[in-house]
């Protein structure tokens, strides 16, 4: 299982920043197109920074990385190096897995297959249907084929094209301090001990795992920590409940 990401790149700011730069790119490619070239990277460059900016914002997994050095410098509770050995042994988390990257990897093949449809398209009608226009009808032609296009994509992101996250995020690393759980692997997991303070904790004997799912602190997926010694990791995971219990009835 998946689910939608959390952050939309057709929030309005976006669609503000996209119209913009839309009559932007009309405008040069209609009355000063040898600068276009160094115009377009100049707009690659800025929608990928806003675009990464808005994600760090929304996106939880991001977010709270800025919690990072203060988790793994405060005191060690508990450390588990290889839950990866435990997770490859958990049929339903592979099968998430699975369907993860099966889902990824079509979205990744239509969008590839969408921007060759969209070059050919430009070259082999949209140019030779405006070549013979200049000045303001050129602009406006720009300008209709920009916004068309900007609701074509709208349709595909919202229709065809689902790019998701997992619901359930484990590491194959990671370590519990008394200021919250952290891994250096590629989930960049950060959980910031405040959010167990009202989370829901799972274990799972079977299949060596303890589950935490911070519902009401909105956090979009649940941590899975996988380890052999599930009771040392149990009671480390219920001792940094009982912290965040404590700092938020202080504060």
């Amino acid at each position: 299982m998946s689910q939608q990401l959390p952050y939309n790149p057709y929030n309005w700011k976006m669609i503000v920043i996209s119209q913009a730069a839309m009559l932007a790119l009309s405008a040069v490619l209609s009355f000063y197109p040898e600068y276009f070239l160094a115009f377009y990277i100049l707009y690659i460059f800025i929608i990928m920074g806003v675009s990464f900016y808005m994600a760090q914002k929304s996106n939880p997994l991001m977010s709270q990385r800025k919690y990072f050095s203060e988790v793994v410098k405060a005191p060690s509770i508990f450390e588990e190096k290889k839950a990866m050995e435990m997770a490859m042994k958990d049929d339903e988390y592979q099968a998430m897995l699975r369907d993860y990257t099966s889902q990824t990897l079509r979205s990744l093949g239509i969008m590839f297959l969408y921007m060759l449809i969209l070059i050919a398209f430009y070259y082999t009608v949209f140019v030779r249907i405006t070549e013979n226009y200049v000045g303001l009808y050129r602009f406006l032609a720009y300008v209709a084929y920009f916004e068309a296009l900007f609701l074509f994509n709208f349709f595909v992101y919202r229709r065809i094209v689902k790019f998701r996250m997992m619901e359930v995020v484990a590491p194959s690393n990671y370590k519990i301090t008394i200021k919250g759980i952290a891994s250096t692997d590629v989930t960049g997991l950060v959980l910031y001990f405040k959010h167990l303070s009202d989370a829901r904790i799972t274990v799972n004997p079977d299949k060596s795992y303890v589950e935490i799912d911070s519902q009401s602190s909105k956090l979009p997926y649940r941590v899975r920590l996988y380890s052999k010694d599930l009771q040392r990791l149990k009671e480390a995971v219920e001792r940094l409940q009982r912290i965040a219990k404590e700092a938020e009835g202080k504060s």
